[in-house]
């Protein structure tokens, strides 16, 4: 009988970002994540939302800073896209110009919304019901 073959059965983002009390605060109270930890120290915390999970490291130089900025983006799988953004939209309003893309439909079938953390961090929410996950 042979081994079953070795899954991996999950995976999380680890953002650097200049204030993890802040990060979690913004995931938290515009995103509606919920604080799993910050360290005693303020160097890592986790925010999770369902099954996602996403950790803060703090940057300590501008180049990580300007990486979170310009190249690390984020997808996550959503199921009632359209209602979530509902019930974000009062916190996201509040966001600068540029910030928050409203939901629209991708040409490969996903309906999406996009956010931009205040480091800069590209979130994309991200549903397709002909998609089973």
């Amino acid at each position: 009988m042979s081994n079953p073959k070795p899954l991996i059965e999950d995976a999380v983002a680890i953002i650097p970002v200049a204030d993890v009390a802040a990060s979690i605060d913004f995931y938290r109270d515009v995103l509606g994540f919920e604080q799993r930890m910050l360290s005693d120290d303020g160097t890592l915390g986790i925010v999770v939302h369902g099954e996602a999970a996403l950790h803060f490291v703090k940057a300590c130089d501008a180049a990580s800073l300007a990486a979170t900025a310009n190249h690390i983006s984020v997808y996550l799988w959503i199921k009632g896209l359209d209602a979530l953004y509902g019930q974000l939209k009062p916190e996201l309003e509040q966001l600068d110009e540029g910030r928050v893309r409203p939901p629209f439909d991708q040409p490969y079938g996903m309906r999406e919304f996009h956010v931009k953390d205040p480091d800069g961090c590209l979130l994309l929410f991200g549903e397709n019901p002909e998609i089973e996950r």
